[in-house]
């Protein structure tokens, strides 16, 4: 078993579920299953690998609230890391690279970015260089991590402006799905108003909960109230997932069959799945099949038998529309849930799996719930977050992004996960702090071309 040891002389100033939020990764970044534990000493990382690996770990950073932060790729040795001296090292390593890789494409960032990447390099050398005061070197350290996160702001948006201008030159109008989810009701005059100048798009969920309450009874009120909604305010719409395995989306009859009776499962998945498409087949522009199919769930099926939902859920929808567009969605893509449950395939993996097995998926999408925990996606910051977009791309198929933020901090009596609100901002969540994060991220969504 690998042991990696760290000194942590901040630890007062991290957040109190710090260590059940880190998680650490191999060169390939598919978290490792590893026991992350306080000692006496500082931290301490056990697993099963022996190879050098990234170290994952949320921090509060001035300016930015918490952020899951990266160390380079460390060896295993005797004497502990400094943590905030790998982090702050870490940080500023991505942004080197990323500066020499868009420079190699024609892109070129702010004279302001090399200014700040000079100086988190200089805060960086007298951190590497202060091991005898750990206290100090802990202080120049998120000094060098404060000062290259600025630099990653400038840079990211510096791409954003310029990759837009060229695809904007070469294309006119982006025509980018643009969407919000409707929910549970029929929106009201005035948000109707607000969204005709916002959005092309609504997501009309379609929650096999809400159709079918009773087995063989449907209620198809709500979907038809919304789908006509959409199609007088002249919105596309995009369903589903009509399948999700949670005891938020299935009916409460769906768990006497549970997973030993797959047969019987499967045989109710696909008489629901084609009795939506059937009915709402010409009206809906984009069926999501299924969602979160990646992750463990109520029924404890395997990752063979949830892939095999996932194809059922694919097949039975093209036998009922065979032209309508279908894409599948992942949770939590980072895949850090891995490093808590045993698991085989990562969710680029996932994906990767069903996209060559060509059985006519038109897109991969995305389920960033962003500043949740733990069943959401850790808060990162803008260039780690348009990365992570540029892997999946890597599957050569289009992506759908799929985000939720939240607006405020405290418990949500509404909310069906009891996740807790991970201060993604400066401040406290609050409705501004959305909406400065939307002004910050979607942006980079906007500039990556695989994302429709």
């Amino acid at each position: 078993m690998g042991v990696m040891r760290f000194l942590v002389p901040r630890r007062d100033a991290l957040p109190p579920d710090a260590v059940e939020r880190a998680y650490m990764a191999g060169i390939d970044e598919v978290p490792w299953h590893a026991r992350i534990q306080w000692t006496d000493e500082g931290l301490s990382v056990e697993r099963a690998e022996n190879d050098s690996g990234n170290l994952f770990f949320p921090c509060a950073i001035d300016g930015y609230g918490e952020l899951e932060l990266s160390t380079a790729s460390l060896m295993e040795r005797p004497e502990p890391y400094h943590l905030d001296v790998e982090l702050a090292r870490g940080t500023l390593n991505r942004l080197r690279n990323q500066i020499a890789g868009w420079e190699q494409f024609g892109l070129r960032g702010p004279k302001r970015v090399y200014e700040l990447a000079q100086i988190a390099a200089e805060h960086m050398s007298q951190a590497a260089t202060s091991k005898d005061d750990p206290q100090a070197a802990g202080r120049r350290a998120v000094q060098a991590t404060s000062v290259s996160l600025q630099a990653i702001d400038l840079l990211t948006a510096a791409f954003v402006e310029q990759t837009l201008a060229v695809r904007h030159s070469q294309s006119g109008k982006i025509n980018t799905v643009y969407g919000v989810n409707l929910g549970t009701a029929r929106p009201s005059p005035e948000v109707a108003a607000a969204m005709a100048g916002t959005f092309n798009t609504a997501v009309v969920p379609m929650t096999w909960r809400g159709i079918e309450v009773t087995e063989g009874q449907r209620d198809w009120s709500l979907a038809d109230a919304q789908i006509e909604w959409c199609r007088a305010n002249e919105l596309k719409v995009c369903s589903g997932p009509l399948l999700q395995l949670d005891k938020w989306s299935l009916p409460d009859w769906m768990y006497m069959w549970g997973a030993d009776d797959s047969e019987n499962f499967q045989a109710c998945v696909a008489e629901h799945i084609t009795a939506v498409v059937e009915r709402y087949r010409g009206r809906v522009q984009l069926w999501q099949c299924a969602a979160r199919l990646n992750t463990n769930n109520d029924f404890d099926h395997s990752e063979e038998e949830r892939l095999r939902l996932a194809v059922l859920a694919i097949e039975t929808i093209r036998r009922a529309d065979g032209r309508t567009p279908i894409v599948l969605s992942l949770d939590q893509p980072w895949g850090a849930y891995m490093s808590r449950d045993e698991y085989d395939l990562s969710p680029l993996h996932f994906a990767d799996a069903l996209v060559r097995a060509e059985l006519g998926l038109a897109g991969i999408g995305l389920e960033i719930n962003f500043g949740y925990a733990p069943h959401g996606t850790e808060p990162r910051d803008v260039l780690e977050f348009g990365r992570q977009i540029d892997r999946y791309a890597g599957l050569g198929t289009p992506l759908l992004i799929v985000v939720t933020v939240p607006s405020a901090g405290g418990p949500d009596a509404a909310a069906d996960i009891k996740d807790h609100v991970v201060a993604y901002t400066g401040g406290e969540p609050s409705p501004e702090a959305q909406r400065d994060w939307a002004t910050k991220y979607l942006p980079i969504l906007l500039a990556k071309q695989p994302v429709q």
